[in-house]
């Protein structure tokens, strides 16, 4: 018995070097991340979704929990924040996003996915939703 408690403790001892030097990984795949600081433009495309522009190559549609761009335009600025200090942005919870349609005022959303849009879909916007 005591044999195969330090068989066990002589295992974990092993395995334990091998886990601690395993990178920690984003919550979604790394495909649908992005950087906060790389959005180029952005723009409405009704009043639950925001295109983003990503590096002058990538566009991800944000899609919104309620209406909380009813009344704003593609001409509103977003406040946008990171939720955890970190950059990286890969779900939801990940970004804080406002709408400031009015001085002073600010809408907040609540982000319900994020989505890559492949190139097929990008080229599938109408012109005036393209960030």
């Amino acid at each position: 018995m005591q044999r195969l408690i330090l068989a066990a403790l002589a295992a974990a001892a092993l395995a334990a070097p091998a886990l601690a030097q395993e990178p920690a990984k984003p919550a979604g795949p790394s495909n649908q991340c992005f950087r906060m600081s790389q959005i180029d433009n952005h723009t409405k495309g009704d009043d639950q979704t925001v295109y983003l522009s990503v590096r002058h190559r990538d566009v991800y549609r944000l899609g919104m929990s309620g209406n909380c761009l009813a009344g704003a335009s593609s001409n509103d600025a977003l406040v946008m924040a990171p939720t955890a200090g970190v950059d990286l942005i890969c779900r939801p919870l990940d970004l804080d996003i406002k709408v400031h349609t009015n001085p002073g005022m600010l809408s907040p959303c609540i982000i319900k996915d994020i989505t890559k849009l492949t190139p097929e879909q990008v080229a599938a916007l109408p012109p005036k939703i393209k960030p």
